[in-house]
């Protein structure tokens, strides 16, 4: 088992806490009134929001985090995130699973 702890002195920005080949785990500080840009992963993206809310958009939906929500989202999905009303948080978990693997292959 592996434990890893954000640094509380950071405000903004990303924090790498973790990171292999085929997986990393990113605490994301977003202040109030910052856009993270639009932008896509070659793996699988789990976002975990754990602090205030966050507006997470794809280029066909648009829905609001609260502390305890999470989105997954296929590789090459186009993605943004903003923290329109508070400070946001989300803890970020970057992956190749192992259905991904397979639908690659084919």
């Amino acid at each position: 088992m592996q434990v890893f702890s954000g640094n509380p002195e950071i405000k903004q920005g990303p924090e790498r806490l973790f990171a292999k080949k085929f997986y990393s785990l990113v605490r994301l500080v977003i202040p109030q009134g910052t856009t993270i840009k639009r932008h896509r992963s070659l793996m699988t993206v789990t976002v975990v929001a754990i602090k205030g809310q966050i507006v997470f958009h794809t280029d066909d939906e648009e829905t609001t985090l609260v502390p305890g929500q999470a989105i997954v989202m296929e590789p090459m999905e186009f993605h943004w995130l903003e923290a329109p009303t508070e400070d946001g948080e989300v803890m970020v978990i970057h992956g190749v699973l192992a259905h991904d693997k397979k639908q690659n292959q084919e």
